[in-house]
């Protein structure tokens, strides 16, 4: 009955020496200088939110025939939004690579518009990103589905 536990505590010490002599404590590369720069992004995400500015996203269309991505910009009033120099594109988050952006063209009063060719179908992230004539930012994300 000793022979069990002693067995016992030798393999769960095994496994502790194996734990504490193999992990780090880091899951990122850089993970000092991205925590410093968290601070940062929450300080642009409430800047973003004093200016008032809301964006609407919709995208269309095919993998392979083009997709289409279009974003209305409206200010706190509800007023569209122009002269932005608004830059879009496509995130890929299950495979490198495949990522696209490209800048975005005014169609209409606050309306933005650009089009894409996506090569594969599937879960993508619509990302766009907008800067005011005094160098406000704004940036926003829709994960979308495109069709096959």
């Amino acid at each position: 009955m000793i022979g069990f536990f002693a067995l016992i505590f030798l393999v769960n010490g095994i496994f502790i020496y194996k734990a504490v002599a193999t992990f780090d404590g880091l899951e990122s590369d850089n993970a000092y200088q991205k925590g410093r720069t968290y601070n940062h992004m929450l300080e642009a995400m409430e800047a973003q939110k004093a200016l008032g500015w809301k964006a609407e996203i919709s995208t269309d269309g095919r993998a392979g025939e083009g997709a289409h991505i279009a974003v209305v910009f409206t200010d706190h009033a509800g007023a569209p939004l122009g002269k932005l120099k608004v830059r879009g594109g496509f995130w890929r988050p299950v495979v490198s690579g495949m990522d696209q952006s490209a800048e975005m063209h005014e169609t209409a009063p606050g309306r933005y518009e650009a089009d894409f060719r996506l090569a594969a179908g599937g879960n993508w992230i619509a990302r766009i990103s907008a800067q005011g004539a005094n160098g406000e930012k704004f940036v926003q994300e829709k994960r979308v589905i495109i069709r096959d």
